[in-house]
């Protein structure tokens, strides 16, 4: 649950930032760019490549590669079986098979994946908030989506981030950036309602707000007094914002919408509800959302996430951990392009590493695939390769870095202008341009 405090902290450090770039709300972009929002599925665990969008040439031992593959749409794009509904959606797909860089270890791998390219360690959320400004100054800019749907009783843990609040933080940039954490579905804003009716509590903001200007004005180097009342202020804005934006019961009352993310099936309950939610806080211009897996039963006893290593782990995890996002990430794609949003909405599938080796699922950082599609990548495209087995990238490969500065890049944001206090990006950085439409 985000608390009415933390929106608070939040308002009064992106008013400050606001005030700090001047007169506009938002700094200029350094180029032309898409995106003004990001969704991001984060698969805890590290899926493997070669069991989803990264089909192996060459499999030496068959009990670790149970599943098929299908060339789909006109693009012939290639998806893992487990994905059926987004083999239907694979020509908006924009596939990156040649990551590399990961850490190969699970909490070091969440901070790396989503900091790596940030000398402050930033995450690329925090970045995005940072340069692009806030869409909406009644909602928080950066939402981390965790918990479960009502009546969710398949999912075994509500998802969550490896490396924690490091992964999702603002690092050296202003706190105010970091990713506020909504885990209650059902009350996603605590303590909202004002205890004073509505022409009293608009009175009472107007005549704070003359009684503060009065002492700005004596004391114009005290900027901290204007953002606080800027706060209080988006405060009385997001009482009526906030509840509005986590509102579904529309959707759920409409058949299509309910089919369209998967609302009713236990296994895509939690999952579709947290992206249709994601639908609506971009469509109300919040920035970065992130819904990372939760876990999920395993056909052959037990429960996990997509730290599989084992045949028994592999036949057991994969189908239902891609059971829970398949429909509701090909409903996503699909209302975004209804709803004419996809072009500037940029939605990500990854996790913090990638699989393979001899005999084995073992943590690999030398191999991983991610995949993006709207935001004006290239649809219907593959990008890079991996060896025979999957194992290594070999062909356009793409670092960790390259990613996050290639996504900076489809915002409009220049990673080697991006900074605070003279500290920004590691200047290995690559945008992947050949990814761009």
């Amino acid at each position: 649950m985000l608390t009415r405090r933390q929106f608070l902290i939040t308002a009064s450090g992106i008013c400050a930032t606001a005030r700090a770039w001047g007169e506009s709300e938002r700094p200029a972009l350094h180029h032309p760019g898409k995106v003004k929002s990001i969704i991001f599925y984060y698969c805890k665990g590290g899926p493997a490549q070669a069991h989803t969008f990264d089909r192996p040439r060459q499999v030496v031992d068959p009990a670790l590669y149970p599943f098929g593959f299908k060339k789909c749409g006109q693009s012939g794009l290639e998806i893992g079986d487990v994905f059926p509904h987004l083999q239907k959606v694979a020509d908006d797909l924009c596939l990156i098979r040649s990551g590399y860089g990961a850490l190969a270890t699970h909490n070091e791998g969440g901070i790396h994946i989503f900091t790596a390219a940030s000398k402050l360690g930033a995450s690329l959320g925090a970045w995005m908030l940072h340069g692009l400004g806030s869409g909406n100054p009644s909602l928080p800019g950066y939402v981390l989506l965790s918990g479960r749907a009502d009546g969710d009783k398949w999912a075994t843990s509500d998802g969550e981030v490896h490396g924690g609040a490091r992964s999702v933080g603002a690092g050296g940039l202003p706190p105010s950036l970091q990713a506020q954490i909504v885990s209650d579905l059902q009350r996603p804003v605590a303590n909202l309602e004002s205890h004073m009716p509505a022409a009293v509590q608009e009175r009472w903001l107007a005549e704070l707000s003359a009684m503060n200007a009065g002492f700005s004005a004596r004391h114009p180097r005290v900027a901290e007094l204007d953002s606080r009342t800027a706060s209080f202020l988006a405060a009385h804005r997001m009482q009526t914002a906030a509840p509005e934006a986590f509102n579904v019961s529309k959707e759920l009352t409409d058949p299509a919408m309910r089919k369209l993310y998967g609302l009713e099936p236990q296994p895509t309950r939690s999952t579709g509800t947290k992206l249709l939610l994601a639908r609506r806080l971009v469509e109300r211009g919040v920035r970065f959302v992130m819904v990372p897996s939760m876990n999920v039963p395993n056909l052959e006893g037990g429960s996990g996430d997509w730290d599989t290593h084992t045949p028994t782990q592999v036949r057991g995890m994969i189908p239902n951990l891609a059971l829970a996002c398949d429909q509701p990430l090909a409903g996503l794609i699909t209302d975004l392009k209804q709803r004419g949003l996809l072009d500037s909405t940029l939605v990500i599938w990854g996790g913090e590493m990638g699989r393979g080796g001899p005999g084995h699922m073992n943590h690999n950082g030398s191999a991983f695939t991610w995949w993006m599609a709207g935001g004006g990548v290239k649809p219907g495209f593959a990008y890079g390769a991996t060896d025979d087995q999957g194992f290594t990238a070999v062909e356009n490969p793409v670092h960790v870095r390259d990613l996050h500065a290639t996504i900076l890049w489809m915002c409009g944001l220049d990673f080697t202008k991006l900074k605070h206090n003279g500290i920004g990006f590691d200047a290995t950085c690559k945008v992947a341009k050949e990814i761009i439409a």
